[in-house]
């Protein structure tokens, strides 16, 4: 076992890999360095666990303020249970004198990495983040804590070991208890947090209280859905004055395109309210306000914890907001009853394309067998989706063209029914279906397939054809994983076939979505990456022998020293010798034997 070298005026992330902190927790990986210190992958000696150690700096330890923040980031977290919010299981000081606290460890990325990377995020996706950043916040604002310092850093996106995307709420370092009777709170005037998602209240340096977060998720909500922040300036002392008294732009002002949600757009503006008084009453108000504005499109997580007394389901509850605009919003219905719904709209499609062939072969039977259908279709319950399946013909016309192999005038027709129906699932399915039949129109198509699936329309099958799309040019294969991702677990089957055939891009992009999906074991991904050391792309083997690495198989040194030895032979000039020079890549494989070597 390392030793800890004596007190460090500076941390150095690499020289603490190995050590123990007080016999408990072995330090294994460096995972990321902040302004307060580094997180680093842990193995609990005795329970064989694997967890994560943020540790503060050494040289930060002396002050007491920042002390105090670090104690109180781990007092506050542990006593909060919820599925939304990181898990803090230990805290403590290293013989050596290192202030440490011990997590859950989390696999996925950020919602600062994701935004960044998809700069918009389409409202049934954004809303399902939302709804459960709302969750976590509840659960705080139960317990008596306000967050004070949320935004998209503190929010992570966590890969579950199924595959599920799950938010988790990080760094409680300045949340606040409620404060008790007779209990001092935060000096007046003190401004507290990051500017950019300070509430106004924040930012003149008055008490806050639970709303002061909510005003935070409606800045957020706003960057995920516009594509940048609503305030714009670079002078710190501008941004404040705009958190304090400028109104935040109306959504559909700024990206023009949320006109067609109204709800959604009156949901973030209620939040962003200046006045706290004029914001929804709590987190679970909220988070309600959101779902119930994109309707059939949100759908709570799988295994959600709902909060609330009276949250008896993870479907949110029916609201009506008070003084917003437009009409009383719609509830979004419970599970059960979208998954019924769901369920008569396929078997009503069934029959429609059913009753298209039967139309063909019998003539004047149609008319009788359609009304039998939607009589069917009424008792079940099911009025408006009769008339609405009898007003399916576009579709069922789209579906028997693309059976006969005549993608383009499938596509139309199934454009046509858009044209009045412009949400409908099935047709956005069978748009996308056809444009991946059409030569040429991969980006159209990707567009069409993004679109179902915010409706929640694809099937696990219909992701072979985006994953198809990773061994195109760089920008459509990122578009495609992108996708790709955020089909979570439904994706995962497509993605794995690639592994197994295409070029070596399309191999390590495909390896690439799977590890983002939090799916890398769901192939031999020893065998995978081994397999693109020999590829004649240099860039391929570096990231094979990289990845390689990271894993630390011992399965992989026989191909990494092969790698690592792999030469060429050739002449500086006329009068020279020839002589053997490593191929490109030989030093990142060695470099991956020495580290699987270092580790075993």
């Amino acid at each position: 076992m390392a030793a800890l070298a004596p007190f460090q005026p500076i941390l150095d992330p690499d020289a603490l890999i190995g050590v123990r902190l007080e016999g408990k927790y072995e330090l294994t990986a460096h995972l990321a360095t902040g302004g307060m210190g580094a997180v680093f992958q842990a193995r609990h000696v005795h329970l064989r666990k694997d967890v994560a150690v943020k540790m503060l700096r050494p040289e930060l330890s002396s002050a007491p303020d920042l002390v105090e923040r670090f104690r109180r980031e781990a007092e506050i977290a542990s006593a909060l249970e919820h599925d939304n919010i990181v898990r803090v299981t230990d805290f403590g000081r290293s013989e050596d004198g290192l202030l440490y606290l011990v997590m859950e460890l989390l696999t996925g990325e950020s919602l600062f990495d994701r935004v960044r990377r998809e700069v918009r995020i389409p409202p049934g996706r954004a809303v399902t983040l939302l709804w459960q950043v709302c969750a976590g916040l509840e659960a705080a604002h139960q317990h008596g804590v306000v967050h004070r310092d949320l935004k998209p850093e503190n929010v992570f996106l966590a890969r579950t070991a199924s595959g599920r995307e799950v938010v988790k709420l990080l760094d409680f370092g300045i949340a606040k208890f409620a404060r008790a009777a007779g209990e001092a709170g935060t000096q007046s005037g003190i401004v507290v947090g990051t500017p950019e998602y300070l509430s106004p209240e924040q930012a003149m340096g008055l008490p806050v209280d639970a709303r002061a977060d909510l005003y935070t998720v409606g800045l957020i909500a706003f960057r995920m859905l516009v594509g940048h922040h609503p305030f714009r300036t670079d002078d710190q002392r501008g941004l404040l004055l705009q958190q304090a008294s400028t109104p935040v732009p109306p959504l559909a002002e700024a990206n023009p395109e949320l006109a067609a949600w109204p709800a959604l757009c009156a949901a973030v503006a209620k939040a962003c309210a200046k006045d706290p008084g004029e914001r929804p009453a709590s987190a679970a108000d909220l988070g309600d306000l959101l779902a119930a504005a994109v309707g059939p499109a949100f759908v709570a997580p799988p295994g959600a914890t709902p909060v609330g007394p009276a949250a008896l389901t993870a479907a949110p509850r029916p609201h009506t907001p008070r003084g917003g605009a437009g009409a009383p919003l719609k509830p979004t219905p419970a599970p059960f009853a979208a998954a019924a719904l769901a369920r008569l709209r396929g078997l009503a499609l069934d029959g429609v394309a059913r009753l298209h062939a039967l139309r063909r072969r019998t003539g004047r039977r149609w008319l009788l067998a359609a009304a039998t259908l939607a009589a069917a279709l009424a008792l079940a319950g099911g009025g408006a989706l009769a008339s609405r399946a009898l007003d399916g013909r576009a579709a069922a016309r789209a579906e028997a063209l693309l059976a006969d192999g005549k993608a383009a005038a499938a596509l139309a027709a199934a454009e046509a029914g858009l044209a009045d129906r412009p949400a409908d699932p099935v047709l956005l399915l069978l748009r996308a279906r056809a444009l991946a039949a059409v030569p040429a129109r991969a980006g159209d198509m990707l567009e069409a397939y993004a679109a179902a699936q915010d409706a929640g329309a694809l099937a696990p099958e219909d992701y072979g054809a985006v994953a198809a799309l990773l061994a195109k040019e760089r920008p459509l294969a990122d578009r495609a994983a992108r996708l790709l991702r955020a089909a979570s677990p439904a994706a995962v089957p497509a993605v794995a076939a690639l592994t197994r055939g295409g070029t070596a891009g399309q191999r390590l992009r495909a390896m690439t979505v799977l590890r983002d999906l939090g799916a890398e074991d769901a192939v031999d991904r020893v065998a995978v990456y081994a397999g693109l050391l020999g590829d004649p792309d240099c860039d391929v083997r570096r990231a094979a022998s990289r990845r390689l690495g990271e894993l630390g198989d011992k399965a992989a040194l026989p191909a990494l020293r092969t790698a690592a030895a792999a030469s060429r032979t050739e002449k500086k000039n006329f009068f020279s010798a020839p002589a053997k020079v490593p191929l490109c890549g030989a030093a990142e494989a060695g470099e991956a034997v020495r580290r699987i070597q270092s580790v075993n």
